[in-house]
């Protein structure tokens, strides 16, 4: 069981926010039915939007006229028309329902005219379609990428004639939006696949930059949020608000997005302005995370990347998101040695709590890795304790891979300081989590279930 719970944590550590890789296969995991659990979701959407009218109105206009790769577009482009969205390819009918689901929260939420097509209540044309393709061919035309959304009305066969074209080109010079494509791997894990769609269905809408440093949004590059906070919702609000429209300069849109957020977040009225996001002077730190998250890296090359990247933020940004990130990044490249992992998440969990607040994900999921490295080293006592208050606040966001890896650790803690009764309980929690994030007929899955 020990090394069942080392091998469950081993896969989440490894894919978490990366291609699927090794661990791709040919067919489309079978996901299991999501688990109850009465606070799954509470903490949902995370943050605030307590932050000044200029700030706000100056990342929606980064958002939507920045590239994440330094290019810019010179218009607003949102759709314009009721979106309809279609799913299509192997796999893609177990997540019907989730995104129904999350395209009601979206209209919920901002207002915007989004549903499911179907001939009963959105009888035109599909104009944002999610393609579910073979996992074998999208890993040999992006390796580096876990899924991906495009301009247009695009099938898998002809975008990948050409996907700097129809991807990164089709961006910058896109005018306005009739159709989106978003293709994902069909042979992604669960949990990864339901991040592709909640990310890249937002993202489709129109903000199509991800931002280093926006600690309380999808729209950046850390995957703490899984799930849209309140200021991402305020964003597509504001993006569909009839102050804005498709063709809007980026003065305009500044100007039209402040007059918009005067009206729908009155919070924003005398308030402090968003942390300062350094795009610009921190090319070189992004530039080693990059090779801190690139596993075609050896672990040496990744762990000096890791450093570096702390260098950088502690000299030019310290307590900021930046510096969370990049040890955050050091934690997960020094994984194998417990003690020098130990040692950076004790720094991390003081940063990160500096940057980002005490009651943030990223603390409890720095707390999560804390008792993975504690049980390593042979302190199941003390990881089973430091293990008990995270299950709330990772249900409470929806941290469904998370889940499992804490009722692993749990389970094997437990069952290491003779609980046996509680080590049994949380081993069958691990494996409900398990079948949903991962899939039930997940290998490793199969086995925990089967003990």
């Amino acid at each position: 069981m020990v090394r069942l719970a080392a091998g469950l944590l081993a896969i989440l550590t490894l894919a978490a926010c990366l291609p699927a890789g090794p661990f791709a296969r040919s067919d489309p995991y079978a996901a299991g039915p999501q688990p109850g659990f009465p606070r799954l979701g509470t903490a949902l959407p995370a943050g605030h939007t307590r932050y000044s009218h200029d700030s706000l109105a100056d990342l929606l206009t980064r958002l939507t006229h920045d590239l994440e790769w330094g290019a810019r577009r010179r218009n607003l482009v949102r759709y314009e028309a009721p979106i309809s969205v279609s799913l299509s390819g192997p796999g893609a009918a177990q997540y019907t329902a989730f995104v129904g689901r999350y395209l009601s929260e979206i209209r919920g939420r901002t207002g915007i005219d989004i549903a499911l097509a179907s001939r009963a209540n959105r009888p035109i044309t599909p104009n944002l379609l999610v393609q579910f393709i073979p996992g074998s061919e999208f890993r040999s035309e992006l390796p580096e990428h876990v899924c991906v959304v495009a301009p247009g009305r695009l099938s898998w066969p002809r975008f990948r004639t050409a996907p700097k074209q129809f991807g990164g080109q089709a961006f910058e010079t896109q005018r306005r939006v009739d159709a989106m494509s978003v293709f994902i791997p069909d042979t992604l894990e669960p949990y990864l696949a339901r991040t592709c769609l909640i990310e890249e269905i937002a993202q489709a809408l129109g903000p199509a930059n991800d931002l280093y440093g926006l600690g309380p949004s999808i729209f950046n590059d850390d995957g703490a949020h899984i799930w849209p906070t309140r200021l991402d919702y305020l964003m597509l609000q504001v993006l569909y608000a009839p102050e804005m429209r498709t063709g809007l300069s980026r003065r305009e849109t500044r100007d039209a997005a402040r007059r918009a957020l005067v009206r729908l977040n009155p919070q924003g009225a005398g308030a402090s302005p968003l942390p300062r996001l350094r795009q610009r002077d921190m090319k070189r730190w992004a530039k080693e995370i990059a090779t801190v998250f690139d596993r075609s890296n050896g672990t040496s090359t990744r762990q000096q990347a890791a450093r570096a990247a702390v260098g950088i933020a502690s000299s030019r940004a310290p307590g900021s998101a930046y510096h969370c990130r990049a040890l955050a990044a050091l934690v997960r490249v020094t994984g194998d040695t417990p003690d020098k992992a130990l040692a950076a998440i004790d720094r991390a969990l003081q940063v990160c709590t500096r940057a980002h607040g005490p009651n943030d994900i990223r603390i409890t999921r720095l707390k999560l890795d804390r008792a993975r490295m504690l049980f390593a080293r042979g302190d199941h006592r003390e990881a089973a304790i430091t293990l008990e208050p995270l299950e709330t606040p990772l249900a409470a966001h929806g941290q469904d891979e998370r889940l499992v890896a804490f009722y692993a650790l749990q389970a094997a803690s437990l069952r290491a300081i003779q609980q046996s009764k509680r080590s049994f309980e949380a081993r069958r929690r691990a494996g409900e989590w398990g079948a949903y994030a991962l899939g039930s007929d997940h290998p490793d899955v199969a086995r925990w279930l089967s003990q």
